[in-house]
């Protein structure tokens, strides 16, 4: 008999504790369905998401390498370039020294060569003014 007393109250407990704390949820096949929906719709978004992050990662990996690309040729040409500026500001220099002698001769004219003197001033200044743009370029 204590047998079975024994076996009842652990069956009512079982039971007990059964229906306090696993029936409260109504698992039915639609809600199954339900949460599985969800959980679908959850991990598109998230694959969408990741895809998007992804996507503009590479873009943005693109235009830096576009930009590096810019840069290295930008230092090449500026290389290239070098020599002809040094080439440059040696005219510049010679033409400055053409002007100082024309200035000195400007000076020292009569006025017979003043005009002549005058031409060939405004000349050397002109070119030495492109000199000077052609080097800022």
């Amino acid at each position: 008999m204590k047998q079975i007393i024994g076996l009842l109250f652990v069956v009512f407990i079982g039971l007990f504790v059964y229906f306090t704390f696993v029936k409260k949820e109504n698992i039915t096949p639609e809600r199954v369905k339900e949460e599985a929906g969800k959980a679908v719709e959850k991990i598109k978004d998230l694959a969408s998401r990741k895809e998007e992050l992804l996507q503009s990662a590479e873009n943005e990996l693109k235009s830096v390498e576009r930009q590096l690309e810019e840069m290295k040729q930008r230092a090449i040409e500026q290389k290239e370039r070098a020599a002809e500026i040094k080439k440059k500001i040696e005219e510049l220099n010679a033409q400055q020294e053409a002007v100082r002698k024309k200035s000195e001769e400007f000076k020292n004219s009569s006025e017979e060569k003043f005009n002549e003197i005058k031409k060939q001033l405004e000349e050397a200044i002109k070119k030495l003014q492109e000199i000077e743009r052609e080097i800022k370029k």
